[in-house]
């Protein structure tokens, strides 16, 4: 794999895609190739940018998740085809939309249901 093949797939990986790039049998079809990718990903960035997931630079965060919800987002990314990362800003994108009053019922039942959890049965 070539460098410029490296960074084309870092940054579909990026934008929750993946890509397996077919080996060209000569320049002819390398640059084409190559020239194809870029016109993908620049495609791919302009509609990223229209449903104004994030227009900002990705990155890294990491976060402390219960085995459940690791399992459930592994299941949902793979029904999906889309990479965990980018289920998780279309998550936070949707829960940006929910009225003040909304959030505030959503984070009570959160509240409680973690409350009820603890209970001991």
């Amino acid at each position: 794999m070539s460098v410029e093949e490296f960074i084309d797939t870092a940054s579909l990986y990026a934008l929750g895609q993946t890509h397996e790039f077919a080996r060209p049998s000569n320049v002819v079809d390398f640059l084409q190739c190559r020239d194809n990718k870029r016109a993908i990903a620049s495609i791919n960035v302009k509609a990223e940018s229209v449903t104004q997931v994030s227009k900002q630079p990705f990155r890294r965060a990491t976060f402390t998740l219960s085995e459940q919800a690791i399992n459930q987002l592994a299941q949902f990314s793979q029904a999906s085809q889309l990479a965990k990362s980018k289920l998780i800003r279309h998550l936070i994108a949707e829960h940006n939309l929910l009225s003040d009053e909304d959030k505030q019922q959503l984070y009570q039942k959160f509240e409680l249901e973690t409350q009820l959890k603890s209970i001991p049965t």
